[in-house]
């Protein structure tokens, strides 16, 4: 504990609280969703990744609540679910910071941080942290 060294968790599967320099970042993977209520629908959200769901077979979409309001900041369209789940990341980090609950374990240091807590600002670095994580074979 007394060195500088940050430890990471890069195993996606692996979960859990990830340590860095003695603070701690909550994966979704840990801390699983709650059920959805409605019975009528097919359920769209993606079974792991929060703040994704599925638009069709083909495209998976992300969006976030902003805090203390009812209104959702729509972060976009994605050919991936992975793709969708760092945009959202990049969301949390802006508007929760540290104590919320992200993706990936390599968000807080690997993805963009927007300039401000706009929504236009939080569109443009979402749609730039998805961008780097775009599979080669998409192209």
């Amino acid at each position: 504990m007394g060195s500088n060294i940050c430890s990471w968790e890069f195993e996606s599967g692996s979960g859990g609280i990830v340590n860095l320099s003695d603070e701690e970042v909550m994966l979704a993977s840990q801390n699983p969703k709650k059920r959805d209520g409605r019975k009528k629908f097919k359920e769209t959200r993606h079974p792991v990744y929060r703040g994704v769901r599925r638009k069709n077979p083909q495209k998976w979409v992300c969006e976030m609540r902003e805090p203390n309001k009812k209104s959702r900041i729509w972060l976009g369209t994605f050919p991936t679910a992975e793709m969708a789940a760092r945009a959202h990341d990049v969301a949390v980090i802006a508007l929760r910071g540290r104590s919320g609950c992200l993706n990936f374990a390599d968000s807080m240091w690997r993805l963009p941080i927007p300039a401000s807590t706009t929504a236009k600002d939080i569109q443009r670095a979402a749609a730039e942290a998805a961008k780097a994580f775009r599979p080669v074979k998409l192209d």
